[in-house]
């Protein structure tokens, strides 16, 4: 599907601190420079800690004209009012609603990716939507005790999705007909 791409999303996996991007959120960039396909991009990421001007979306367009003067993508679209997963999805539809686009690219670390799915197949459901996505992997970063439910382990930080899926599931915005078993 990959040269059937309309778009693609990035999504932000927090910040180390006030205005620095977590080594997650690096990773998924190095993921869009190496596919390097010329679709337009959506950095998705609304979360920011002390300045709001400072959000992960807008660091990560920092991140990509400080260092890929020469992007090879296309436009860059900013989400910066989400705050959890959820919210990256429904804010990013949005945006994909308003361009008519149907084929779609996400780009996260490979342990979110499975609660991205049931969370893209809901809303895509319960909007009506045609449209097709493909998840692919960015390298996870654990170790780095940014956050310790995040990076400490990825056993930790497994534990911790499973437990976010069950709370969306709980708040409906998972429900059992969005699971393929």
């Amino acid at each position: 599907m990959k040269s059937d791409v309309d778009v693609i999303i990035i999504l932000g996996a927090s910040l180390k601190n006030t205005s620095i991007l977590s080594p997650q959120s690096i990773q998924n960039l190095a993921k869009l420079k190496e596919l390097s396909l010329k679709v337009p991009v959506i950095l998705s990421g609304g979360y920011s800690k002390g300045n709001k001007d400072d959000t992960e979306a807008s660091l990560m367009l920092s991140n990509i004209i400080k260092r890929d003067h020469d992007h090879a993508f296309g436009s860059i679209y900013l989400e910066t009012k989400s705050r959890d997963s959820s919210e990256n999805v429904q804010y990013s539809l949005d945006i994909i609603q308003e361009h008519g686009w149907k084929n779609i690219m996400v780009i996260d670390q490979p342990l979110h990716l499975y609660q991205l799915k049931l969370l893209f197949q809901h809303y895509i459901r319960l909007r009506g939507l045609n449209i097709k996505v493909e998840f692919i992997s960015a390298n996870p970063v654990y170790g780095d005790n940014i956050k310790w439910w995040q990076y400490s382990h990825r056993w930790v930080y497994f534990i911790y999705l499973v437990l976010c899926t069950c709370y969306y599931i709980l708040k409906g915005k998972i429900t059992l007909r969005d699971i393929n078993v």
